[in-house]
Protein backbone atom coordinates (compact mmCIF):
# COMPACT_ATOMS: atom_id res chain seq x y z
CA UNK A 1 0.00 0.00 0.00
CA UNK A 2 1.41 3.93 -0.59
CA UNK A 3 2.58 5.39 2.43
CA UNK A 4 4.62 7.76 3.22
CA UNK A 5 7.90 8.28 1.25
CA UNK A 6 11.33 8.91 1.62
CA UNK A 7 11.18 12.84 1.81
CA UNK A 8 8.86 12.55 4.27
CA UNK A 9 10.53 10.12 6.86
CA UNK A 10 13.52 12.39 6.18
CA UNK A 11 11.41 15.99 7.72
CA UNK A 12 10.16 14.14 10.57
CA UNK A 13 13.80 12.54 11.56
CA UNK A 14 14.83 16.51 11.47
CA UNK A 15 11.33 17.22 13.59
CA UNK A 16 12.28 13.96 16.47
CA UNK A 17 15.78 14.48 16.95
CA UNK A 18 15.57 18.05 18.26
CA UNK A 19 13.96 15.99 21.35
CA UNK A 20 15.69 14.07 24.40
CA UNK A 21 16.28 10.53 23.02
CA UNK A 22 13.53 9.92 25.77
CA UNK A 23 10.75 12.15 24.08
CA UNK A 24 11.64 10.46 21.10
CA UNK A 25 10.85 6.97 22.49
CA UNK A 26 7.74 8.19 24.08
CA UNK A 27 6.57 9.32 20.65
CA UNK A 28 7.01 6.28 19.40
CA UNK A 29 5.15 4.44 21.91
CA UNK A 30 2.26 6.79 21.87
CA UNK A 31 2.00 6.20 17.91
CA UNK A 32 2.12 2.56 18.53
CA UNK A 33 5.83 2.48 16.82
CA UNK A 34 7.63 0.78 19.33
CA UNK A 35 7.88 -2.97 17.82
CA UNK A 36 9.33 -1.42 14.74
CA UNK A 37 12.38 -0.36 17.06
CA UNK A 38 15.47 -2.58 16.57
CA UNK A 39 18.71 -1.60 18.03
CA UNK A 40 19.75 1.42 20.71
CA UNK A 41 21.66 3.83 18.73
CA UNK A 42 22.07 7.37 18.02
CA UNK A 43 18.89 9.55 18.11
CA UNK A 44 18.59 10.06 14.14
CA UNK A 45 19.47 6.58 13.29
CA UNK A 46 17.15 5.27 16.28
CA UNK A 47 14.39 7.12 14.42
CA UNK A 48 15.76 6.85 11.07
CA UNK A 49 15.56 2.58 11.37
CA UNK A 50 12.25 2.74 12.97
CA UNK A 51 10.05 4.74 10.77
CA UNK A 52 12.25 2.80 7.86
CA UNK A 53 11.06 -0.83 9.28
CA UNK A 54 7.34 0.73 9.87
CA UNK A 55 7.21 2.03 6.28
CA UNK A 56 8.37 -1.63 4.95
CA UNK A 57 5.72 -3.53 7.15
CA UNK A 58 2.89 -0.53 5.43
CA UNK A 59 4.30 -1.57 2.06
CA UNK A 60 3.40 -4.61 2.71
CA UNK A 61 0.10 -4.11 3.44
CA UNK A 62 0.60 -3.48 7.72
CA UNK A 63 -2.23 -0.95 7.89
CA UNK A 64 -1.40 -0.34 11.39
CA UNK A 65 2.26 0.33 10.43
CA UNK A 66 0.76 3.61 8.22
CA UNK A 67 -1.63 4.58 10.99
CA UNK A 68 1.55 4.65 13.16
CA UNK A 69 3.25 6.64 10.65
CA UNK A 70 1.14 9.22 10.56
CA UNK A 71 0.36 8.75 14.51
CA UNK A 72 3.90 9.86 14.48
CA UNK A 73 4.34 12.77 12.40
CA UNK A 74 0.63 13.70 14.01
CA UNK A 75 2.38 13.48 17.57
CA UNK A 76 5.64 15.87 16.62
CA UNK A 77 3.31 18.72 15.57
CA UNK A 78 3.06 19.23 19.41
CA UNK A 79 6.59 20.57 19.09
CA UNK A 80 5.33 23.35 16.94
CA UNK A 81 4.43 26.87 18.09
CA UNK A 82 1.97 29.01 16.29
CA UNK A 83 2.36 28.65 11.92
CA UNK A 84 3.49 32.31 12.26
CA UNK A 85 6.58 31.84 14.17
CA UNK A 86 7.64 30.05 11.53
CA UNK A 87 9.65 30.93 8.05
CA UNK A 88 8.29 29.28 4.80
CA UNK A 89 11.41 27.38 5.32
CA UNK A 90 11.17 25.97 8.72
CA UNK A 91 10.68 22.84 9.24
CA UNK A 92 6.70 23.17 9.79
CA UNK A 93 6.53 23.94 6.18
CA UNK A 94 8.85 21.85 5.16
CA UNK A 95 6.65 18.21 6.79
CA UNK A 96 3.25 20.68 5.44
CA UNK A 97 4.97 20.66 1.96
CA UNK A 98 6.46 16.56 2.29
CA UNK A 99 3.14 15.46 3.43
CA UNK A 100 1.20 16.71 0.97
CA UNK A 101 3.44 15.26 -1.90
CA UNK A 102 2.03 11.81 -0.27
CA UNK A 103 -1.54 12.74 -0.25
CA UNK A 104 -2.18 14.31 2.92
CA UNK A 105 -3.01 18.04 4.05
CA UNK A 106 -1.36 19.34 7.22
CA UNK A 107 -3.62 21.56 8.98
CA UNK A 108 -4.10 23.65 11.96
CA UNK A 109 -7.04 25.86 14.16
CA UNK A 110 -6.06 28.34 16.53
CA UNK A 111 -8.21 28.80 18.92
CA UNK A 112 -7.40 32.24 19.67
CA UNK A 113 -9.79 34.54 20.25
CA UNK A 114 -9.02 38.22 18.78
CA UNK A 115 -11.49 40.84 19.63
CA UNK A 116 -11.10 45.23 18.24
CA UNK A 117 -10.19 47.02 21.18
CA UNK A 118 -10.54 51.42 20.25
CA UNK A 119 -9.90 52.19 16.47
CA UNK A 120 -6.81 50.25 16.08
CA UNK A 121 -5.90 47.75 18.72
CA UNK A 122 -6.85 44.36 19.55
CA UNK A 123 -7.09 41.98 22.20
CA UNK A 124 -6.02 38.10 21.95
CA UNK A 125 -7.87 35.71 24.56
CA UNK A 126 -5.42 32.26 24.94
CA UNK A 127 -7.85 29.34 24.42
CA UNK A 128 -4.82 27.08 24.08
CA UNK A 129 -2.50 25.84 21.86
CA UNK A 130 -2.35 25.31 18.16
CA UNK A 131 -4.24 22.22 17.41
CA UNK A 132 -2.77 20.47 14.18
CA UNK A 133 -4.48 17.70 11.67
CA UNK A 134 -3.36 15.63 9.49
CA UNK A 135 -6.05 14.71 6.67
CA UNK A 136 -6.00 12.89 2.94
CA UNK A 137 -6.27 15.00 0.32
CA UNK A 138 -8.74 13.01 -1.22
CA UNK A 139 -10.97 12.69 1.66
CA UNK A 140 -14.47 14.56 1.14
CA UNK A 141 -14.46 18.08 0.52
CA UNK A 142 -15.61 20.88 2.54
CA UNK A 143 -19.39 20.56 1.41
CA UNK A 144 -19.17 17.11 1.99
CA UNK A 145 -17.52 17.59 5.65
CA UNK A 146 -20.48 19.99 6.35
CA UNK A 147 -22.88 17.01 5.10
CA UNK A 148 -20.89 14.59 7.43
CA UNK A 149 -21.00 16.44 10.52
CA UNK A 150 -24.63 17.53 10.37
CA UNK A 151 -25.84 13.40 9.64
CA UNK A 152 -23.67 12.42 12.69
CA UNK A 153 -25.76 15.23 14.79
CA UNK A 154 -28.54 13.98 13.13
CA UNK A 155 -28.23 10.78 14.42
CA UNK A 156 -26.81 11.55 17.40
CA UNK A 157 -29.98 13.44 18.25
CA UNK A 158 -32.53 10.89 17.14
CA UNK A 159 -30.86 8.28 19.57
CA UNK A 160 -29.11 5.98 17.05
CA UNK A 161 -26.29 5.10 18.94
CA UNK A 162 -25.56 1.98 16.80
CA UNK A 163 -26.04 3.52 13.28
CA UNK A 164 -23.51 6.43 15.03
CA UNK A 165 -20.76 4.05 15.89
CA UNK A 166 -20.98 2.43 12.12
CA UNK A 167 -21.08 5.77 10.78
CA UNK A 168 -17.83 7.14 12.81
CA UNK A 169 -16.15 3.75 11.94
CA UNK A 170 -16.81 4.58 8.50
CA UNK A 171 -15.24 8.14 8.44
CA UNK A 172 -12.50 6.80 10.21
CA UNK A 173 -11.07 3.99 7.98
CA UNK A 174 -11.95 6.36 4.68
CA UNK A 175 -9.61 8.88 6.61
CA UNK A 176 -6.89 6.54 7.09
CA UNK A 177 -7.26 4.95 3.30
CA UNK A 178 -9.11 2.09 4.78
CA UNK A 179 -11.64 1.80 1.73
CA UNK A 180 -12.87 -1.89 2.34
CA UNK A 181 -13.20 -1.39 6.01
CA UNK A 182 -14.95 1.97 5.57
CA UNK A 183 -17.86 0.20 3.06
CA UNK A 184 -18.19 -2.73 5.27
CA UNK A 185 -19.12 0.35 8.10
CA UNK A 186 -21.10 2.47 5.90
CA UNK A 187 -23.63 -1.14 5.29
CA UNK A 188 -24.59 -1.84 8.83
CA UNK A 189 -25.10 2.12 9.71
CA UNK A 190 -27.54 2.03 6.67
CA UNK A 191 -29.33 -0.84 7.63
CA UNK A 192 -29.71 0.14 11.41
CA UNK A 193 -30.92 3.22 10.59
CA UNK A 194 -33.63 1.89 7.48
CA UNK A 195 -34.81 -0.77 10.38
CA UNK A 196 -35.10 1.70 12.97
CA UNK A 197 -37.05 4.12 10.86
CA UNK A 198 -39.43 1.48 9.71
CA UNK A 199 -39.77 0.13 13.77
CA UNK A 200 -40.76 3.50 14.48
CA UNK A 201 -43.47 4.01 11.40
CA UNK A 202 -45.47 0.60 11.95
CA UNK A 203 -42.80 -2.30 10.09
CA UNK A 204 -42.98 -5.93 12.31
CA UNK A 205 -41.05 -7.54 10.41
CA UNK A 206 -37.63 -9.12 11.41
CA UNK A 207 -35.76 -8.98 8.25
CA UNK A 208 -33.68 -6.17 7.90
CA UNK A 209 -32.01 -3.94 5.14
CA UNK A 210 -34.10 -4.61 2.34
CA UNK A 211 -37.22 -5.94 3.26
CA UNK A 212 -37.88 -3.43 5.48
CA UNK A 213 -36.96 -0.53 2.36
CA UNK A 214 -39.52 -2.44 0.22
CA UNK A 215 -41.97 -2.20 2.99
CA UNK A 216 -41.85 1.91 3.36
CA UNK A 217 -41.96 2.10 -0.36
CA UNK A 218 -45.11 -0.25 -0.78
CA UNK A 219 -46.98 1.34 2.10
CA UNK A 220 -45.85 4.97 1.13
CA UNK A 221 -44.37 4.98 4.78
CA UNK A 222 -42.00 7.92 5.70
CA UNK A 223 -40.64 8.25 1.93
CA UNK A 224 -42.58 9.39 -1.21
CA UNK A 225 -42.77 6.30 -3.81
CA UNK A 226 -40.47 8.31 -6.46
CA UNK A 227 -37.78 8.82 -3.56
CA UNK A 228 -38.27 5.22 -1.94
CA UNK A 229 -36.66 4.06 -5.27
CA UNK A 230 -33.48 5.73 -4.49
CA UNK A 231 -33.29 4.08 -1.25
CA UNK A 232 -33.63 0.82 -2.53
CA UNK A 233 -30.99 1.51 -5.20
CA UNK A 234 -28.72 3.23 -2.58
CA UNK A 235 -29.35 -0.26 -0.38
CA UNK A 236 -28.39 -2.46 -3.40
CA UNK A 237 -25.41 -0.43 -3.96
CA UNK A 238 -23.96 -0.67 -0.76
CA UNK A 239 -24.14 -4.64 -0.59
CA UNK A 240 -22.86 -5.94 -4.14
CA UNK A 241 -19.39 -5.30 -3.88
CA UNK A 242 -19.30 -5.48 -0.28
CA UNK A 243 -16.05 -4.97 1.64
CA UNK A 244 -13.78 -7.43 -0.42
CA UNK A 245 -9.99 -6.25 -0.16
CA UNK A 246 -8.29 -4.89 -3.30
CA UNK A 247 -11.36 -4.44 -4.55
CA UNK A 248 -12.42 -0.68 -3.32
CA UNK A 249 -10.93 2.16 -4.68
CA UNK A 250 -10.33 5.53 -3.27
CA UNK A 251 -13.04 6.91 -5.87
CA UNK A 252 -15.59 3.75 -5.34
CA UNK A 253 -15.53 4.13 -1.54
CA UNK A 254 -16.03 8.11 -2.11
CA UNK A 255 -18.81 7.66 -3.93
CA UNK A 256 -20.65 5.24 -1.61
CA UNK A 257 -19.83 7.88 1.22
CA UNK A 258 -21.06 10.77 -0.47
CA UNK A 259 -24.13 8.59 -1.32
CA UNK A 260 -25.20 6.89 1.32
CA UNK A 261 -24.54 10.34 3.73
CA UNK A 262 -27.13 12.14 1.88
CA UNK A 263 -29.53 9.34 1.32
CA UNK A 264 -29.25 8.94 5.37
CA UNK A 265 -29.51 12.74 5.95
CA UNK A 266 -33.10 12.92 3.34
CA UNK A 267 -34.19 9.71 5.19
CA UNK A 268 -33.96 11.15 9.08
CA UNK A 269 -35.47 14.41 7.61
CA UNK A 270 -38.37 12.72 6.13
CA UNK A 271 -38.85 10.88 9.32
CA UNK A 272 -39.13 13.56 11.24
CA UNK A 273 -41.48 15.88 9.17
Amino acid sequence: MQTLSSPTLAVLTKIAVMRLKSAIITGLLAADLDRFITEDSSKERLVQLTLMNARKAAQKGDKDAHRGLLAFAKELTGDFRHPDTHGPEGLLFQLRDALLADGYDLQWEDPTIRKPDGLFGRIEIDQGPIVYHIRPTEAPGAEMAQEITALEAQLDTAGYDVALNHYKQAIDNFNHHNYEASNGALRPMLEELILRVAHQHGYLGTQKGGAAVNWMVDQKKVVPESWGRLLQGAWDISHPEGAHPGRSSADEARFRMVLITGIARRLLQHAES
